[in-house]
């Protein structure tokens, strides 16, 4: 599996392509997306949004892919998975799709975006929201990725791997303030109908 990841490393872009598609797709190859977009946009400061959005681009496409199975096989792939994580993912996505989505591609390993993958299509959560969702949220992350890479040099994953758990908290929080906002906001529809 190295000899294949190195092979398609040594494709350049069109191997990004393939290792985020690959990745995404419930098939890890050694070494993951994050360090090819930093290794790529680091070569080529002037081409980092383009490495950004290809591999956003194979990224989204290889979660429709287990979107797809989510929706045309769910009930076998998802009975699979613990019944306490089945239940809570269950519970994010079908009470707001679109920012469990985008969450589950922005938060670093180890979260477990291949369920909300597979969650979102057993669920019948539209196509087209996964999709806008999974591709912003991917393109937000890989930029990121890709500027530190610009920025940093050959540091920027360890930097990276250093500031995964401020990276959490600050999703957490994030999540946090969405909820409140929505329960106000639900709060305040519910005083104005009364």
């Amino acid at each position: 599996m190295n000899r294949f990841s190195d092979s398609l490393l040594a494709l350049g872009l069109p191997g990004l392509f393939l290792i985020a598609l690959l990745d995404s797709a419930g098939i890890p190859l050694p070494g993951g997306v994050d360090i090819v977009i930093m290794l790529l946009a680091w070569q080529q400061p002037s081409m980092f949004i383009l490495v950004a959005l290809i591999a956003a681009t194979g990224s989204t496409m290889g979660c429709l892919f287990l979107y797809r199975l989510g929706r045309t096989g769910g009930d076998r792939a998802i009975n699979r998975l613990n019944s306490d994580k089945r239940r809570w993912v269950t519970e994010k996505v079908r009470d707001n799709d679109t920012v469990a989505m985008m969450i589950a591609v922005l938060a670093p390993p180890p979260f477990p975006t291949k369920i909300f993958m597979l969650v979102a299509g057993f669920v019948g959560m539209s196509w087209s929201r996964f999709t806008v969702a999974v591709f912003t949220g991917r393109m937000i992350r890989f930029t990121g990725e890709a500027y530190l890479a610009v920025q940093l040099g050959d540091r920027a994953f360890e930097t990276l791997e250093r500031n995964y758990p401020m990276i959490g908290v600050g999703l957490v929080i994030g999540i946090i303030l969405y909820i409140v906002a929505r329960w106000i906001q639900g709060r305040l529809t519910t005083n104005v109908v009364r």
